[in-house]
């Protein structure tokens, strides 16, 4: 079993939507956080979505993935209970720069068939957290024709649960923006494809001492 943690690396990499509840939504990835979840404004509800895009990711074609999940901060406390999002990623070879509205909505209209449920968790803590599992979507980009090791991936997080509600109930997680240090992770565990004769590729190191 191989493990790789990747982290968002520029302020540009992470970011957000948010409605006005008149069918417009405004696009910023330079705040201190990014949300998902559901707001109220004056003229409706809306629901706020978010991504997270992480370079280099280093995982070889053919692997199978065991586990994958974000490792995020809370940029305030989180109190509100059985609350839902959707994780997928972009199913994409590898995922291009989000620089604005029109090419965030692009990525998420190219999402992964698999999605993972994901209810949110109250919270407190100033640690990182983790996100449910979502070992499916991740495969299921790393399964693609055109994958190659060291190729990007954008993590969306969609479909908050009560986008009709009465009062504004939103996860912010920080952002690059806040301090890279404190910025999204993505953590995946994978078996790496065999070389010839079986091998995975984690042992051929060993087969040279």
């Amino acid at each position: 079993m191989a493990s790789l943690t990747v982290q968002v690396e520029a302020n540009a990499d992470d970011g957000y939507r948010v409605g006005d509840g008149f069918g417009s939504f405004t696009f910023d990835n330079s705040a201190a956080y990014v949300s998902i979840g559901a707001l109220n404004p004056g003229g409706g509800s809306s629901d706020t979505d978010c991504y997270f895009r992480f370079l280099s990711v280093a995982i070889p074609k053919g692997s199978t993935i065991l586990t994958a999940k974000l490792q995020y901060k809370l940029h305030e406390n989180y109190s509100v209970s059985s609350k839902t999002c959707d994780i997928h990623a972009e199913d994409a070879d590898s995922a291009g720069a989000i620089a604005n509205d029109s090419a965030m909505t692009t990525s998420q209209a190219a999402k992964t068939s698999a999605k993972t449920t994901w209810t949110l968790a109250t919270s407190s803590s100033s640690d990182f957290l983790d996100s449910a599992d979502f070992a499916a979507v991740i495969a299921e980009v790393i399964a693609r024709s055109g994958w190659a090791s060291g190729n990007n991936i954008t993590i969306h997080l969609l479909n908050p649960t009560d986008a009709g509600m009465s009062e504004d109930r939103e996860m912010k997680i920080k952002s690059h923006d806040s301090a890279g240090a404190d910025a999204a992770k993505l953590v995946v565990t994978y078996t790496p494809p065999p070389k010839a004769g079986g091998i995975p590729q984690t042992l051929m190191l060993n087969e040279l001492l």
